[in-house]
């Protein structure tokens, strides 16, 4: 973040801000901060203890609140930012892993971001929001590579054609790995550090969250557009990954995502 735009910022600006980097979809509007209904009914009633516990003057109005001063501390906006999360149990349904499931939606699902970790809560939102469905995000404690639970190997290698697409000029810390086989079908890792940097991390996580926010309608219809609910595609798709040839289901869905982009330049 830009230090002397952050000097400039107002009260209800470094709250909106460090909300956002929280994980949660925030609008500002006439100095009212909106949660967005893409944030769980859970999210919304944490961010009021949160808010309260810290002492924050404010007025609120259902989904909405205001901020009743007009100077906050960067002390205040790390406590919202680095607010931990909690162990939860993640839910695994058998449609989860099927080809009619990740044809036909569209969004991801709604999880909690004040529940998970506070340097991946943003990644896996934003996941979601751009259709890639993303069940849960673990910072690894400094024990193991941090990442985020993907819901299936379809989704899994959706992803990696994504970040190739999307997210392969940014300049990140750590090199993060798409990897199938675990216990929620896919995953994305960072690798290749003894110690991890929490700070880092976020940083990462943050920059690519952004990315998917500003694209996320565009990586849904360009899903949509790419991949149908019919025995054709289900017959390669399902054999590709019972196979186990993850590359191949990759490189299959890069070859349907050029044909539409080659199809639209025809036009």
């Amino acid at each position: 973040m830009n230090l002397l735009k952050l000097e400039m910022m107002n009260a209800t600006e470094r709250i909106a801000e460090a909300l956002q980097m929280r994980g949660l979809f925030i609008e500002v509007k006439d100095d009212f901060i909106i949660l967005s209904d893409e944030n769980t009914h859970e999210d919304i009633t944490k961010t009021k203890q949160l808010i309260s516990s810290l002492g924050i003057p404010t007025f609120w109005q259902d989904n909405q609140f205001q901020v009743l001063v007009n100077r906050s501390p960067i002390v205040t906006m790390k406590k919202i930012m680095n607010a931990p999360g909690r162990e939860f149990p993640v839910h695994l349904e058998g449609y989860h892993f099927q080809w009619r499931a990740f044809a036909q939606r569209r969004f991801g699902i709604k999880v909690n971001a004040l529940d998970m970790d506070a340097n991946m809560a943003m990644l896996v939102k934003s996941l979601n929001k751009a259709g890639i469905t993303s069940l849960a995000g673990c910072n690894g404690h400094h024990r193991y590579a941090p990442n985020v639970q993907i819901s299936g190997g379809y989704q899994g290698a959706w992803f990696k054609v994504i970040q190739e697409k999307y997210l392969s000029e940014l300049t990140l810390h750590y090199k993060w790995t798409v990897h199938f086989e675990n216990q929620s079908g896919s995953c994305m890792c960072a690798e290749g550090a003894e110690r991890w940097d929490m700070n880092l991390i976020y940083q990462d996580t943050v920059q690519m969250a952004m990315v998917l926010q500003k694209y996320a309608r565009e990586i849904r219809e360009l899903k949509n557009a790419s991949f149908k609910r019919n025995k054709e595609m289900k017959e390669v798709a399902s054999h590709l990954l019972l196979a186990r040839n993850y590359e191949g289901l990759v490189e299959w869905m890069k070859a349907k995502v050029e044909n539409i982009s080659v199809a639209d330049k025809l036009k």
